[in-house]
């Protein structure tokens, strides 16, 4: 029991003191992404997640700015989906690294222009697209090549190729 109470005692001293790596954040102000979409123009990376955007030259810059341009305090750890669009698939080895990215969500190719998120989303959340970005981690340690399913836009919505199910 002291234990317990020299843990809690030592907990609320390092919040206090602003040494604990955890940020308070008011809930109404959290802006939740779904799914990201990463593309690249002019020598540009783009990032759109539905209601934030950010445009910066490498992927952390972008992420920046869309951290900073946003309403409130933009939440990646909601993104179930991370979509890569064109160019932008160069850049799979720094949105994997991304550790504000949850490992459990799916990476896709898409193919032509860039989807919208939610649209997207939608779609991907009833289709098992089969690759996450834990998987595409660990290929990349194993410098195993990583094929990613593709999404394409069609006429009457989306279609998946190329999706592995485990």
């Amino acid at each position: 029991m002291k234990r317990i109470i020299l843990f809690v005692c030592l907990a609320a001293a390092l919040r206090l003191s602003g040494l604990l790596p955890f940020e308070s954040h008011d809930v109404a102000a959290l802006v939740p992404v779904q799914a990201l979409t990463v593309s690249q123009a002019q020598g540009r990376v783009i990032l759109d997640g539905g209601e934030a955007h950010g445009v910066g030259a490498t992927f952390a810059q972008a992420l920046e700015d869309l951290q900073r341009s946003a309403d409130g305090a933009v939440f990646l750890g909601t993104a179930q989906q991370v979509i890569l669009t064109g160019n932008a698939v160069r850049l799979l080895p720094d949105v994997v690294r991304t550790p504000a990215l949850r490992p459990a969500a799916v990476v896709v190719r898409a193919q032509g222009d860039a989807p919208d998120p939610e649209e997207a989303s939608r779609f991907l959340s009833a289709h098992d697209a089969g690759l996450t970005i834990q998987m595409v981690r660990a290929a990349i340690l194993r410098q195993e090549p990583v094929a990613l399913p593709v999404l394409a836009e069609t006429e009457g919505g989306f279609r998946l190729y190329g999706a592995s199910h485990r």
